[in-house]
């Protein structure tokens, strides 16, 4: 539930109840748009690799993008949002670690929010001609 700041109460006092009941039925329809921000700390098979990922999903849009950081590893060739339980690639964020597009689009809206409503069921996995299984990854947290 929204709770309005005391200036947005004040404002609403002085509207027609028309414009009141507009007011709050718009603010379900931002609920809904808003997006959910997801990050994960990366680490793993390099030694020395270490990376940060930072997610923006937008469930209604089936859109995620993706800002990804490294250090200490070689130039990545592919990234992936992959599930926990099997491994498989349920988003690919390549672009935004080979120059590419950072938002993916096109991500079913189911998909986008089981990441967003258990993102520790879901890991982030930087690729690298070194290390085609994975450089650097990380289980995704809020």
């Amino acid at each position: 539930m929204i709770r309005p700041t005391l200036a947005a109460t004040l404002a609403l006092t002085l509207l027609s109840p028309t414009a009141v009941l507009a007011a709050a039925d718009a603010a379900p329809a931002v609920e809904r748009r808003a997006a959910t921000v997801l990050m994960a700390h990366l680490h793993g098979d390099d030694p020395d690799g270490t990376g940060m990922a930072t997610l923006r999903l937008a469930p209604a849009r089936g859109r995620v993008c993706a800002r990804i950081t490294w250090s200490d590893i070689d130039k990545p060739t592919a990234a992936h949002v992959h599930r926990v339980s099997d491994g498989s690639v349920v988003v690919d964020l390549t672009g935004a670690v080979t120059g590419g597009s950072r938002c993916t689009t096109g991500v079913s809206a189911r998909t986008v929010r089981r990441i967003a409503r258990r993102p520790g069921r879901f890991y982030v996995n930087v690729h690298t001609a070194a290390y085609p299984g994975g450089a650097i990854s990380g289980r995704l947290h809020r």
